[in-house]
């Protein structure tokens, strides 16, 4: 089995902040796990007397249920000490795998396997702890790898929904972005992507690049540039946020058709809704109206810098599940719901100011809930919203929703 590679630029140590505890996500345990919670006595906790201790799984995944909560969105298992009661009472390799590997995030490119951190963590995005590398074991421990082959550098990449390029120009493309997202670089946020877009659009024109022929080319619908596909775009992103504690991306055929109002006005960009990530009710109005100065402190662009970084050396979204530009577009929809939550987390404390702490926040949420888990390009609207997040003009447009350029107020 190959061995993974390991961000070199990550670092971790656990803080015992709770954070990954508190959270109004669900915590999969698998079945064999949960049921030897039955057959623990947990007496000596008082919180946990006649509690329900986990429910069927919200997703009906096989072979897993959910740990229930406690106070609000606090695990059940979670003690008054900030430890884990799992962990305590039955050692580590009782808690449930997505608490064991947590923060570490893992991702299988066409040619190897990388791991790097998930950026909802306080102690990631500080930087706090040891490097990956001196922690490589017990990482391999907890972050299980395929033994399937890796489809290999020989596989042409797709660029968009009807061109490829060489994996030699994927690789380079990837390092260069990388590069582009060095913290030490001097230019913003917004600035960066409209790098990699220009050099995308490059990209369609060498002569590496191929051209699809045949009916696959013409399968998807032709992409528009009305402002509805970024409108759309953004509220796809921003949707699960939506939902409910304890509800899932993931729905049948009727809550499909019941989706479609809910999108179309988050489309507009008016109303409210209960939003899961900051616990309350935002006037999305009142977000978008809201003064706030139009840069970031330095502090919060390294911070936005590390985790594009992080993203791009994974090969995370870019170029696997999606193609290149599709992926680069859906981190730039990623960059408008950190910055949507941060401007109502500024709001709701009415300061004109964008700070760290809101940054920080509103990645916390955005990392949990939006960029890794299931997305509605893959259920509702498929090859309509695939299509536009391959569009590099409106991969620009949705650059600007919140671009120091643009006003605060919607398009």
């Amino acid at each position: 089995m190959q061995l993974p590679l390991f961000d070199q630029t990550a670092r971790f140590s656990c803080g015992s902040c709770t954070a990954c505890c508190n959270q109004p996500w669900r915590t999969m345990i698998e079945a064999d796990k949960a049921l030897a919670l039955d057959q623990h006595d947990w007496s000596a906790y008082p919180q946990l007397r006649g509690r329900q201790l986990y429910r069927n799984p919200a997703d009906g995944r096989p072979g897993f249920y959910d740990l229930a909560k406690g106070d609000g969105n606090r695990c059940v298992f979670l003690d008054t000490d900030g430890l884990c009661i799992i962990h305590k009472e039955l050692g580590p390799e009782a808690k449930p795998a997505m608490c064991r590997q947590f923060p570490f995030l893992p991702s299988r490119t066409w040619t190897d396997d990388r791991v790097s951190l998930n950026f909802g963590c306080p102690s990631v995005q500080q930087r706090r702890g040891q490097t990956l590398i001196e922690q490589q074991e017990d990482i391999r421990a907890v972050t299980p790898t395929s033994n399937r082959p890796h489809k290999g550098s020989s596989v042409r990449v797709p660029l968009d929904l009807t061109t490829t390029v060489s994996h030699e120009m994927y690789d380079v493309f990837i390092e260069r972005a990388c590069d582009v997202f060095d913290e030490a670089g001097e230019s913003d946020i917004w600035s960066c992507f409209e790098i990699l877009l220009d050099e995308l659009e490059l990209m369609r024109n060498v002569p590496g690049a191929r051209r699809a022929t045949g009916d696959s080319a013409n399968s998807e619908v032709p992409v528009a540039t009305e402002p509805l596909s970024v409108r759309m775009l953004f509220a796809a992103t921003l949707f699960p946020d939506t939902l409910p504690a304890g509800r899932t991306g993931q729905m049948g055929f009727l809550g499909r058709l019941t989706l479609m109002p809910r999108l179309m006005a988050l489309a507009r960009r008016s109303g409210g809704y209960a939003s899961r990530i900051l616990g309350r009710n935002i006037s999305i109005d009142a977000v978008m109206a809201h003064s706030v100065e139009s840069d970031l402190d330095p502090e919060s662009s390294q911070l936005l810098r590390r985790y594009y970084r992080s993203r791009l050396w994974q090969r995370w979204i870019v170029g696997t599940r999606l193609p290149i530009i599709g992926g680069l577009h859906q981190h730039i929809c990623d960059l408008n719901a950190i910055l949507f939550l941060a401007r109502a987390e500024a709001r709701h404390a009415g300061e004109s100011r964008l700070s760290t702490d809101h940054l920080r926040w509103a990645l916390t949420g955005v990392e949990f809930h939006l960029a890794n888990q299931s997305r509605l390009y893959e259920q509702v609207l498929k090859g309509w919203l695939k299509g536009r997040l391959c569009d590099v003009s409106l991969a620009r447009r949705s650059l600007r929703i919140f671009a120091p350029a643009v006003t605060s107020a919607p398009q």
